[in-house]
C-alpha cells in the first residue's frame, strides 16, 4: 500500500456532533498512517456523543486503541461486556477477545516477529483461564479477519478527494483501522494457535466418504472428542451447503458431550454424482443413518437437527424411519411443492436464485446468491418485458434443468409427495420431534405442515412446536431484538440451538425436558411479553371473529363488517397486466412489521371498527372469496394488519394462493367465466398478537402481478407458459360482499 498521512485540523463547523468537520488532507509523500491515525483518533474522541450506551462503548474502545489508550480501551472493553451480559449470556466475556488480545501485546511492547506467536499464545492462554473450554472454542471465529481483505476495505475509505471528514465517517476509518491492525498482527499466530487447540481437543475427519446402496458416495465430516474412547450419541446434519459451518456445527454437538457428523448431498463438496435437490434425500438420510450406526464410536442412537433444508432433510429421514433415529429438531423446515418453490400452487422468482446459490460449483456460490442487485434487475427484466415465466432462467442466460423440471409440476404431485412422509407416512413416525418456526418465517407453512400431518395421522405423535416473533433466521437460532421495526418481547429473545441441545439430552441421555416445552405448542403472544401453551392447534383459539369483505364505503376504505349483508353487492375492480410501470406495491410481504405507511393504491382495502377492548389474535386466519371474474384463473393475495390504536400498521398475517388449487392443491379446476366461484382461503400465516383497545383491523386484498412471483394471467394454460400476451385483456372482479375472514382468537 502506498502509506499516506492525515494532516488535521479541526474547525467548528456544526453544531451537529455527527456532521462535525475533522479536517485533513492526504500527503502522498508520507510512509506512516502511524502517527495521523492516533492523532484522528484522539480529535474524534473529542467530539464523539452516543445516547445509545452499547454503540458508544463499542465505538470508544476502538478509538481508544488506534490511539493508543490500551489501558482505557480494556476498561471500555469490559463496561460493553458488562453491558451484554444479559443478551449474550455466559458468551459476553468474550466479545472483543481479539481487541483484548491486541491490546494486551502491544501494550506491554516485549514483541517481534521472532516471538510473537509465543507472545500471543501466553496472552491468550490467560485470558482464556477466565473461560469455560466451549466458550473458548466457540471464540475462535473472532480471530478470522484476513489482512489482505482488511487493508482493501480501508483502502477504500481513505481514497477521497476530500479534504475534510464527519465524525461519523471518521469512526468508519478508525473501526477500519484497528481490523487492519489486528489482522496484521495477529491473523498468523491465531491461524497456528486454533490448529493446535483444535487438534488437541478433537479428532476431525473432514474428508470421509459415505457409499449408499447404488453407489453413489456423499462427503462426510465427523468430529469426535479427542479424549473420549467410548461409544456416544451422534446429531447428524444433512446438509445442501457445504462451508465452514459444516464443521463447526459439528464440533459444537461435541462441545455438548455428542458425536458431531455432517454429510452432504448428492454432488456437493467432494461428492462426483449428479446434485439433483430434494430428489434423493429420503433414501440417502437412510443409508447414512444406516452407516453411522454401525461405527465403533456410535451408540447406535443419532439425533438430527439444522434449519430450512436442513430441516426438510429431517423430514426426508422419517419417510423410511430407521431404527437407529431416536429424534430430530427441525427448524424452518423447507416443504418441498408446499412453500417451496412454489407457496400455495403460486411459484417463486427466487427459486432460480437458490438454484445457482447450490449448483454454481460443489460449495456453494455466496458472491452471487448475495448480489441483490443483480437478481433483482433480472426479476424486473422478465416482469416489464412480459416474457414467460419459464423463461426467466433464459433472461439470466443459463437456462437451468432443475428450475425447468420443477415448473412441469405445478400441481402437489407424486413428484413432491416422494420427497417427504405423505399422509399416512406420517403415522409411522413415533420418534419425540420438536419443531421451530417462526410468524415471519418465510418457510412457516413448510414446518406446520410436518406439524398439523404429524398429529393428524398420528394421535399420539410425541411432537413439540415453539414459535414465535422470528423471521426464517430468526427461528433457526439468531433472532433479532427488532425485526423489521418491531422490538421483541424479551422473553422471545431465546436461542434454539441450546434448546435443542437439553432436547437431546432429554431424549438421548434422559435429562429434564426444556422448562420452555409445557405442552405441544408453544407460542409467544406479541404485546404481552408472556408465552403461552396448549395441548393442540384447535386449543389455542377458543372463538373466532367473521368479518365480511363489505362494499360499503367508511372513510377512505371499505368496510369490514361483522354481519353479513342482506343484499349480495360487490366491488367491482379491473386489474392491467399490460402496465408494468410501477411494482413497488408488489414487493415480498411485509418488508416492514410496523410502519407508518402502506403502499395500497392498486389495492382493495377495508377497515373494522376500534375494539372497544383488548382482544389476542392467534392462529391462521381462514375463510372464503366469492366472486366473479371474466377469467378461468388468478391469484389472490390477502394482507392482514393491526392498527395500533397511535396510527402504526402492525403486519399481523398474509396469504397468497391460486384459486384453481384452493380446494386441492394436487388437482387444478379451473373457474367458470361471468358465473359466481367460491374457494376458500386456507394456509393464511400463523401469528399471535395482544391487540389493544382502540385497535383496528385492516385487510388489504389483492390479485398478485409482481416480478417475485410467477403471473397468473387466467387463461387456464400452464401459467409458467402464458405470456404478457395472454393478459391483453384486463382482469375484471366482482369481489361479492358475502365474502369473508375468520379471525381465530382467544378470549
Amino acid at each position: 500500500m502506498k502509506k499516506l498521512t492525515l494532516t488535521l485540523f479541526i474547525g467548528l463547523l456544526s453544531i451537529n456532533l455527527y456532521s462535525q468537520k475533522l479536517h485533513f488532507k492526504f500527503d502522498s509523500d508520507s510512509i506512516s498512517l502511524s502517527k495521523t491515525m492516533p492523532s484522528l483518533a484522539k480529535k474524534t474522541i473529542g467530539y464523539y456523543k452516543e445516547k445509545d450506551q452499547k454503540k458508544y462503548f463499542n465505538n470508544l474502545f476502538r478509538l481508544q486503541i488506534v490511539a493508543k489508550q490500551y489501558n482505557a480501551a480494556l476498561q471500555t472493553l469490559n463496561s460493553l461486556r458488562v453491558l451484554y451480559k444479559d443478551e449474550y449470556k455466559s458468551f459476553h466475556k468474550v466479545v472483543g477477545i481479539q481487541y483484548e488480545t491486541y491490546s494486551k501485546i502491544v501494550r506491554n511492547k516485549e514483541y517481534n516477529k521472532e516471538n510473537i506467536d509465543l507472545i500471543f499464545k501466553k496472552t491468550l492462554d490467560k485470558i482464556y483461564t477466565k473461560v469455560s473450554k466451549n466458550l473458548k472454542g466457540d471464540s475462535f471465529f473472532y480471530f478470522s479477519s484476513k489482512p489482505k481483505k482488511s487493508q482493501e476495505r480501508f483502502n477504500k475509505l481513505i481514497h477521497t478527494e476530500t479534504d475534510s471528514i464527519s465524525v461519523k465517517e471518521s469512526l468508519k476509518i478508525c473501526n477500519s483501522y484497528i481490523e487492519v491492525l489486528v489482522a496484521n498482527l495477529l491473523s498468523k499466530s491465531a491461524k497456528k494457535y486454533i490448529k493446535k487447540a483444535i487438534n488437541e481437543r478433537y479428532i476431525i475427519k473432514d474428508s470421509v466418504f459415505i457409499k449408499t446402496r447404488d453407489d453413489a458416495k456423499l462427503s462426510a465430516i465427523i468430529v469426535r472428542e479427542n479424549k473420549v474412547s467410548k461409544p456416544l450419541p451422534v446429531i447428524l446434519m444433512f446438509s445442501i451447503y457445504p462451508g465452514f459451518s459444516g464443521l463447526n456445527r459439528a464440533k459444537i454437538a461435541v462441545q455438548y458431550g455428542y458425536i458431531g457428523v455432517t454429510v452432504y448431498t448428492r454432488g456437493k463438496r467432494h461428492s462426483n454424482d449428479q446434485l439433483s435437490p430434494f430428489e434423493f434425500d429420503s433414501k440417502d438420510t437412510y443409508d447414512v443413518i444406516d452407516w453411522i450406526s454401525k461405527q465403533p464410536w456410535c451408540n447406535g442412537e443419532i439425533g438430527m437437527y439444522g434449519a430450512s433444508y436442513l430441516g426438510f432433510t429431517q423430514w426426508s429421514a422419517t419417510k423410511t424411519p430407521h431404527p437407529a433415529l431416536k429424534t430430530i429438531v427441525p427448524m424452518v423446515s423447507v416443504g418441498p411443492g408446499i412453500d417451496y418453490p412454489m407457496y400455495n400452487n403460486v411459484f417463486m422468482s427466487y427459486m432460480l436464485r437458490w438454484i445457482h446459490y447450490v449448483e454454481n460449483n460443489k460449495f456453494v456460490d455466496s458472491k452471487e446468491f448475495g448480489n441483490t442487485k443483480k437478481w433483482d434487475s433480472i426479476y424486473k427484466k422478465w416482469y416489464k418485458t412480459g416474457a414467460a415465466f419459464n423463461k426467466l432462467d433464459s433472461i439470466d442466460s443459463r437456462p437451468d434443468k432443475t428450475f425447468q423440471k420443477w415448473l412441469k409440476h405445478p400441481s402437489y404431485d407424486a413428484y413432491w409427495k416422494n420427497m417427504m412422509p405423505y399422509k399416512r407416512d406420517f403415522s409411522k413416525i413415533d420418534i419425540p420431534i420438536l419443531t421451530f418456526t417462526g410468524y415471519y418465517d418465510s418457510d412457516q407453512r413448510g414446518a406446520l405442515h410436518y406439524f398439523e400431518n404429524h398429529h393428524k395421522y398420528n394421535t399420539k405423535a410425541n411432537h413439540y412446536l415453539v414459535i414465535g416473533p422470528y423471521d426464517h433466521g430468526g427461528a433457526a437460532g439468531f433472532p433479532d431484538k427488532i425485526l423489521n421495526g418491531y422490538k421483541i418481547d424479551s422473553v422471545a429473545d431465546i436461542r434454539q440451538i441450546p434448546l435443542s441441545f437439553k432436547w437431546f439430552n432429554h431424549i438421548l441421555k434422559d435429562s429434564v425436558k426444556p422448562a420452555l416445552l409445557k405442552n405441544k405448542i408453544n407460542y409467544q403472544v406479541m404485546g404481552t411479553n408472556t408465552w403461552k401453551h396448549k395441548a393442540s392447534i384447535d386449543k389455542i383459539t377458543n372463538d373466532s371473529l367473521t368479518l365480511y369483505l363489505d362494499n360499503t364505503i367508511t372513510s377512505k376504505y371499505y368496510k369490514l363488517n361483522p354481519n353479513k349483508n342482506a343484499k349480495e353487492e360487490y366491488i367491482k375492480q379491473e386489474f392491467d397486466y399490460l402496465n408494468r410501470t410501477s411494482f413497488k406495491e408488489f414487493q415480498k410481504l411485509p418488508e416492514k412489521i410496523v410502519d407508518s405507511v402502506l403502499l395500497s393504491k392498486t389495492k382493495t382495502t377495508f377497515i373494522s371498527k376500534a375494539f372497544q377492548k383488548d382482544i389476542e389474535i392467534s392462529g391462521s386466519f381462514t375463510g372464503e372469496i366469492n366472486l366473479i371474474i371474466n377469467k378461468k384463473d388468478l391469484d389472490v393475495s390477502i394482507e392482514l394488519y393491526q392498527i395500533t390504536p397511535d396510527g402504526k400498521f402492525f403486519a399481523l398475517s398474509t396469504y397468497l394462493g391460486r384459486a384453481s388449487y384452493a380446494k386441492n392443491r394436487s388437482k387444478r379446476k379451473l373457474l367458470k367465466p361471468y358465473k359466481k366461484e367460491s374457494f376458500p382461503i386456507v394456509n393464511a400465516s400463523f401469528t399471535s398478537k395482544l391487540l389493544k383497545k382502540g385497535s383496528k383491523l385492516l385487510v388489504i386484498l389483492s390479485v398478485n402481478k409482481s416480478p417475485y412471483w410467477q403471473i397468473n394471467y387466467g387463461t387456464g394454460k400452464d401459467v409458467s407458459k402464458e405470456t404478457i400476451k395472454d393478459g391483453a385483456i384486463p382482469l375484471q372482479i366482482k369481489w361479492l360482499n358475502s365474502s369473508y375472514l375468520k379471525i381465530p382468537i382467544y378470549k
